[in-house]
């Protein structure tokens, strides 16, 4: 080991015990107390579902809502002027006709357009292109989702629409754009929270105080008046998911240590907050030093979770000494993003009286379907899991 290089390990090293004594002391107890705001063996929908439906769209959204997850997880951008939209990728390429609309605009990153442009795509034709198996007619008409249409849905709405099945929404004299909602009729009960993952934080200034003001408009900011209203303190209400009404029903994420620290300073480590991180892999020689180091961080940020990607060699987790770092220091641990059941198996371990410890706290899901059953088949669940995928999108009118 060079110089260099035992210098930059050692001063990660002292880093890492730094931060690890000063926050264990200050802030360990009331770290806990927000991990419990929100339960063990969550089932996250991975952008509503990649599988059954476009994602991120008001389909892929109610139907993870009805099929019983636990929070719908969502990425968010924002547009040229100012409104927040809801998409993964840093441009409408992949998910949308924007190619036939605004043609020489592929690439274009999102915050190149502006709302009404982004409200003329399709989020549902290409999905159908490449999904023959899960198609359907009626995806085509499923569009781009703004930031608010993801939290109403959660409360048992959809988006109100004219009769050829545009959104329905009006612009006043000073470009406000006022979007309109309605009860959804084929609403089941689940009462989901909200999983929400910034995107390019470094160009999209201020997003995160954009983020927390729009909670507080939509009433979902448990930190101000208007979130604070009917809280209950039941994860699990009547055999349904009952999140979105408690205090943990808003979680934030990113992979961007800015944003991380920006949303320690808005939220105050109340609400609970993810460090979202690609995991260091086990050959690299610098593996311990990594894990100490992001560890070191996540504390620093204030978070609660480090949400880390699935780490897999034969069917077996390969990355079980980060696990164990992450667990030793009291954060928990969220894994995206899960498919099979094979995938979700691997993350449990059996000793010999056949009890199970999972690895992980909560599965970042494409497949709410198989990890509802999963988790009702291993006895880590409360309430009964989803029926039939088909037959959901079937009743919500697809």
């Amino acid at each position: 080991m060079n110089q260099i290089h035992l210098s930059r390990t050692l001063g990660a090293i002292l880093l890492s015990l730094a931060t690890l004594f000063s926050f264990t002391n200050c802030s360990s107890s009331s770290s806990q107390e927000v991990q419990k705001l929100i339960p063990d063996n969550t089932v996250i929908a991975h952008r509503g579902t990649i599988y059954w439906a476009p994602e991120l769209t008001e389909a892929a959204f109610r139907w993870a809502r009805n099929s019983a997850a636990d929070y719908l997880e969502l990425d968010v951008h924002r547009t040229i002027d100012g409104h927040l939209v809801v998409m993964h990728d840093k441009t409408l390429k992949r998910t949308t006709n924007v190619g036939d609309l605004f043609p020489g605009r592929e690439n274009d990153p999102i915050g190149t357009f502006t709302l009404g442009e982004i409200l003329q795509l399709s989020a549902g034709v290409a999905f159908n292109q490449k999904n023959a198996g899960q198609a359907r007619a009626s995806y085509e008409k499923e569009g781009v989702l703004i930031f608010e249409d993801v939290f109403r849905i959660a409360e048992g709405k959809r988006i109100k629409r004219n009769r050829d099945g545009s959104r329905l929404f009006s612009i006043t004299d000073t470009g406000e754009y006022l979007f309109e909602y309605e009860d959804d009729p084929a609403e089941n009960g689940h009462r989901p929270g909200i999983y929400i993952e910034t995107k390019a934080t470094q160009s999209y200034p201020d997003l995160e105080k954009q983020i927390y003001e729009s909670l507080t408009a939509f009433g979902w900011n448990p930190l101000e008046a208007s979130g604070q209203t009917n809280i209950s303190r039941d994860l699990y209400q009547d055999g349904k998911v009952n999140i979105g009404n408690t205090r943990g029903k808003v979680l934030v994420q990113t992979f961007s240590r800015e944003g991380m620290l920006l949303f320690r300073d808005y939220f105050r480590a109340e609400i609970p907050t993810s460090f979202l991180v690609k995991s260091p892999t086990p050959d690299d020689p610098d593996y311990v030093t990594k894990i100490d180091e992001i560890i070191a961080f996540a504390l620093e940020s204030g978070a609660q979770f480090i949400g880390t990607n699935l780490s897999l060699q034969a069917g077996e987790v390969s990355n079980r000494l980060f696990l164990d770092k992450i667990r030793e220091a009291g954060l928990k641990i969220n894994i995206y993003s899960f498919n099979t059941t094979d995938q979700m198996d691997a993350y449990f371990n059996k000793d010999g009286k056949e009890s199970i410890t999972p690895l992980l706290n909560g599965m970042i899901t494409n497949r709410t379907d198989l990890t509802t059953h999963f988790y009702k088949e291993k006895d880590q669940r409360p309430i009964e899991p989803s029926h039939d995928p088909v037959e959901i999108l079937d009743e919500l009118g697809y």
